[in-house]
């Protein structure tokens, strides 16, 4: 009977954490770090001021604990989606579908990374740019690899044109309009790059 009330707190508390941080995510695109107030998230939440310290020791640590989860949450989104596919131009351009979507559906989270990662806080850079190092890997691992092995795309050195790619999904995935709908359509970013590659 102890295990199940111990199972059963751990998920209440699992739930709590997940309800602060998006709210957290909302306060934060909104206001900015800075302008950002932590019992207006605990309230935003559904919980008591100061709730948020019972999961998080500081609005900093509340920030970094967002920018990781969000890492995270981006990367197994895409990942998923772009193993479906077995060709290495299928994944791309999937690679690109799934991180517009991304985007679309966690525009909050979204703009919480581009802020860390453009804002004048250098820890919350590297933390983020921490976060993103699995997606350089897939990149050129899961994608460029066997695009190359292949000779769908042309010999390129692997690591430095996933960086390249992650920029250019980065920065146009990040262009959206008040709804968050992306400027650009990930078929027109992606045929730019699979140009690029061929």
């Amino acid at each position: 009977m102890a295990r199940y009330k111990e199972s059963e707190r751990k998920q209440v508390k699992s739930e709590t954490k997940r309800r602060l941080l998006q709210a957290a995510a909302e306060e934060i695109a909104s206001l900015g770090y800075e302008g950002a107030n932590i019992n207006h998230i605990s309230e935003a939440a559904g919980y008591a001021k100061g709730t948020i310290y019972n999961y998080f020791p500081s609005k900093r640590e509340l920030m970094l604990a967002l920018i990781h989860q969000t890492g995270n949450e981006h990367y197994e989104f895409i990942r998923e989606r772009v193993m479906q596919e077995a060709d290495p131009v299928q994944r791309l351009e999937r690679f690109f579908e799934a991180g517009f979507l991304f985007v679309e559906q966690y525009l909050a989270a979204g703009r919480v990374m581009i802020g860390a990662v453009y804002g004048h806080d250098e820890e919350f850079k590297l933390h983020t740019y921490q976060t993103y190092l699995p997606f350089f890997q897939f990149v050129a691992q899961d994608i460029l690899a066997p695009g190359v092995a292949e000779e769908v795309f042309r010999e390129v050195d692997l690591m430095s044109t996933a960086n390249l790619l992650m920029t250019i999904y980065l920065g146009t995935a990040s262009q959206v309009d008040p709804e968050g709908r992306p400027w650009l359509r990930p078929k027109q970013v992606a045929g730019l790059v699979l140009d690029g590659l061929r």
